[in-house]
């Protein structure tokens, strides 16, 4: 494994279960936005009257966050544009040379060739991905070359997670990482 890969690996592993705990959240919970180890633990938020805001070093902004990283975003979507017009070519362009994708319900692809097998599977006559809206919930930075960006889908009776951790590689950024389930 690459020294790049590795990094990756560990970034992957860092951020990815604070992101799906916010994902998976619902309602106005702030503790789960928060990282609180479980509902009903008291937090310095419930000591907080209305007025108070939350100056902690792990408050890194509002989900939608794009202080950044709207280059990150221009490439996710440039990424869900050429899935609805059904190109393979400027699919697989969007990820990076040693990339991995787990799409919900087939096995991972790791590199520019398996990428282009599951995504020429995913698209064969797939009405629903041209009708499909998709809509970033959150970008962030992490660091000046890696971001990660939550989004989720709707494709016919689907609702999709996505997760992505780009890289940039010269003046783009490319999908590193990509994986998505059916929202429960």
């Amino acid at each position: 494994m690459s020294k790049i890969s590795q990094c990756r690996a560990l970034l992957l592993a860092a951020i990815v279960p604070a992101l799906l705990v916010a994902g998976c959240s619902s309602g106005n919970n702030t503790q789960a936005m928060k990282g609180a180890a479980s509902p009903g633990t008291p937090t310095d938020m419930d000591s907080m009257s209305p007025g108070d805001t939350d100056s902690s070093p792990t408050d890194t902004g509002s989900p939608t966050d794009t202080a950044g990283g709207g280059e990150a975003q221009a490439a996710v979507q440039g990424f869900f544009d050429a899935l609805k017009s059904g190109n393979v070519d400027q699919v697989v362009n969007s990820f990076s040379d040693d990339a991995v994708a787990a799409v919900n319900g087939q096995p991972t692809a790791e590199g520019a060739q398996a990428i282009r097998a599951l995504f020429q599977k995913q698209l064969q006559g797939a009405n629903g991905m041209k009708q499909a809206e998709h809509t970033v919930e959150e970008t962030r930075n992490a660091g000046s070359d890696d971001a990660i960006v939550r989004a989720t889908s709707k494709q016919g009776d689907n609702n999709l997670r996505e997760l992505f951790v780009l890289t940039r590689e010269g003046e783009d950024w490319k999908i590193s990482q990509f994986m998505n389930n059916r929202a429960s």
